[in-house]
């Protein structure tokens, strides 16, 4: 929950909203801050985000703690599925990170219900080596 709760600080912060206790506890406050992120992000407020495993996808691996050298970016996509959302997050990412996909490392995918075909997911990713 730690995760999810870092991810919706850095939309809180970037959109002028106080951050959260990083504390792993889904409580009110948490749950309204997941509700009010979905409905700007045109999600039905159902107040879940899920966190999906991006091995389960293709490409990429796992990364917990610090990428690399190269700097972190985000990629989003849609999908019928929460996989197909993921994967489609995924492609962006690595378009935008530009790395060879042996130092291709991605964050997990965080996922609601919203989009334009039913679920949407974003996840960060980054080259664990700089592209020469």
């Amino acid at each position: 929950m730690q995760e999810v709760q870092a991810f919706l600080n850095v939309w809180r912060g970037g959109n002028g909203f106080a951050t959260l206790v990083e504390d792993g506890v889904v409580g009110p406050v948490t749950v309204d801050a997941i509700n009010a992120f979905q409905e700007v992000q045109g999600g039905n407020g159902d107040g879940q985000i899920l966190v999906a495993d991006t091995s389960d996808v293709d490409g990429g691996q796992i990364a917990t703690g610090d990428l690399g050298t190269s700097d972190e970016v985000q990629g989003q996509g849609d999908g019928t599925t929460i996989k197909e959302a993921c994967e489609a997050a995924k492609a962006d990412c690595k378009e935008k990170a530009n790395c060879s996909q042996d130092n291709l490392k991605m964050r997990k995918c965080l996922c609601w219900r919203g989009g334009e075909l039913g679920f949407t997911c974003q996840v960060k990713c980054g080259c664990s080596t700089p592209v020469a």
